[in-house]
């Protein structure tokens, strides 16, 4: 089997590897997945980097998402589970970025035979925070709004779709025109750019309407400004440091309003969360992509021997989609939009 390696912290093209192992053995609760599709995420560069909350011995395997089919089982794994399509929690546990992974059976979701594996490959990370950054903080209504930093990022798609799923509109903020012109595209509500007019832009926006949450990835001035126009007692939720700046926002936002600023990562909730809440959550999502409802721009896929032309592109941040390594018979780099 073949697998991508850390060997060390740095850029990624300079300590990943490409190596052929033996296929190792099973635990009783393990199971080995022939992957179908891996998805390449920003925390996945912070964690070959050193920069990510959770730390590798090396070396390593790597690639938090994916989905595949099972191919073989532990003693004490249910035999039903044996050929069927699966979502690999991002734990980081195990490597995603592999022709073959063996993962504890507790580290797998079902999923549909019927949906996309392209896109129920990418629902492990970022439609599982949207969909918990819209349900765990406040209790948004048809006709609330809400604003994000970056929504032109894969995730703000899904914060985008999830939120029309549910009635509730999003002020976008975005850097470049191109940028906003997409995420009209995606059904944003409002689109700002950010510049030296955002808080008049963000006035216009809102028209006198107030935001129940903001979403940030960011930080300094951006999330600021929408911080502004948030309904006492509303949520800051900041869940990516894109840039390490803190929210640029005096302590009286907080003390006289009454708002609250937290920080989300996935990999607690999933350490916290009981499994039956976790299956329920991403079926619901995988149903989501199934019926079309909910999916990302992909830009390209490729083959995992093509893995550091991979990473160039994925690096880049003018992308138009994601870029997902593709397993199997059609393990070829392709263009998928």
């Amino acid at each position: 089997m073949r697998h991508l390696q850390l060997i060390a912290h740095g850029e990624p093209s300079d300590v990943i590897e490409l190596n052929t192992v033996s296929e190792p053995a099973l635990g009783q609760e393990d199971v080995l997945i022939s992957m179908e599709a891996a998805p390449m995420n920003p925390s996945d560069f912070l964690f070959v980097r050193g920069m990510y909350g959770v730390r590798p011995a090396f070396p390593s395997s790597v690639g938090a998402e994916g989905v595949g089919r099972v191919a073989k089982i532990g003693s004490k794994v249910d035999a039903a589970l044996r050929g069927k399509r699966v979502l690999i929690l991002p734990t980081y546990e195990q490597g995603t970025w592999a022709d073959e992974v063996v993962v504890p059976v507790r580290n797998l979701v079902p999923m549909s035979d019927e949906a996309d594996p392209l896109q129920l490959s990418m629902i492990g990370i970022n439609p599982a925070t949207a969909y918990l950054l819209l349900n765990r903080y406040v209790s948004l209504m048809p006709g609330d709004w809400i604003g994000q930093t970056a929504a032109n990022a894969a995730m703000g798609q899904y914060i985008i779709a999830l939120a029309k799923l549910a009635g509730v509109k999003t002020l976008n903020v975005v850097r470049r025109e191109e940028a906003a012109e997409q995420v009209r595209e995606w059904g944003g509500d409002r689109v700002v750019l950010n510049g030296d007019n955002l808080h008049r832009d963000i006035e216009e926006a809102l028209d006198g309407k107030k935001l129940s949450l903001v979403l940030d990835t960011v930080g300094g001035t951006p999330v600021g400004e929408l911080a502004k126009w948030l309904k006492p007692g509303g949520s800051i939720v900041v869940y990516a440091m894109q840039s390490g700046q803190f929210p640029a926002m005096p302590p009286k936002e907080f003390i006289y309003r009454g708002l609250s600023l937290h920080g989300f990562w996935l990999i607690n909730w999933i350490r916290n969360a009981s499994h039956v809440e976790i299956e329920e959550i991403y079926q619901k999502l995988g149903d989501l992509v199934a019926d079309g409802s909910l999916s990302a721009a992909v830009e390209h896929v490729y083959p995992l021997d093509q893995f550091k032309e991979a990473f160039k592109q994925s690096l880049q941040s003018n992308r138009s989609g994601k870029i997902l390594f593709k397993f199997g018979s059609t393990d070829v780099a392709m263009i998928s939009k």
